[in-house]
């Protein structure tokens, strides 16, 4: 049976057409290769689950995705940082279904479980208040009673300012943190915790309880992603 593909951050944005047309080429290909894509989010720099507001640079990748589920392969969404309430305008058409938690893939003899990462930091209080107030009913319903031409700005202004403030987790990977974050995610019964957001392709054994982390690169940057094979094997592969 062709293998689980889990794929990490992609950062796709206006004006990076190589970028974008290398990443369609790649989901192509995996309509051939694969049974099961899992994107760990923040595909975009800006993802917002409405139509009205898609550029230009999401449209290609949205039809890539389309075709590929076309083709029989599933594609599921972990929302990152950079994605708001996905599902509610894709899902069934781009993805098979998306949601902001984690899901659990079970292949090869393995349980794995994958989530995009950002909420690893549990003493970031700011930060997960921010997280649930930006994708809770209230704030989805204050966005869509702003005039839509000012949403469209607002989208704008968003990528803008998170394009500017991309966090370079090369200065300091935070082993430690990530270690404790996914032992408790062991402890549920887990063999393998898959995760996005830092951007570094990593891969730590943990004792008690066994189990390994898999930390996903930044697709754009190293064109690689992982693989969950039949046999059980977990591995790193190229892209191309």
């Amino acid at each position: 049976m062709r293998p689980v593909v889990f794929i990490g951050d992609v950062h796709l944005d206006r004006g990076h057409d190589a970028e974008i047309e290398a990443f369609v080429g790649f989901l192509e290909r995996l309509a051939s290769t694969s049974s099961r894509v899992i994107l760990m989010g923040d595909l975009f720099n800006v993802w917002i689950g409405r139509r009205d507001l898609e550029g230009a640079h999401h449209v290609p990748v949205i039809e890539a995705l389309a075709r590929l589920r076309g083709a029989g392969v599933v594609v599921r969404y972990l929302e990152g940082n950079r994605d708001y309430r996905i599902a509610q305008c894709y899902a069934g058409t781009a993805v098979d279904d998306s949601t902001p938690g984690g899901i659990v893939e079970e292949f090869g003899g393995h349980r794995v479980y994958a989530v995009h990462g950002d909420l690893a930091n549990t003493a970031d209080r700011q930060y997960r208040a921010w997280r649930r107030f930006s994708r809770s009913r209230l704030a989805w319903t204050l966005f869509h009673l702003v005039p839509r031409a000012r949403r469209r700005r607002f989208a704008d202004s968003l990528e803008a300012r998170l394009r500017g403030t991309n966090l370079d987790f090369k200065r300091e990977f935070p082993e430690t943190m990530i270690r404790g974050y996914a032992r408790s995610l062991l402890e549920r019964g887990h063999d393998a915790v898959v995760l996005g957001h830092f951007h570094l392709e990593r891969e730590l054994a943990i004792e008690k309880p066994a189990g390994r982390v898999f930390v996903l690169p930044l697709w754009t940057e190293t064109r690689r992603h992982l693989e969950l094979r039949e046999s059980g094997e977990i591995v790193f592969v190229d892209s191309t």
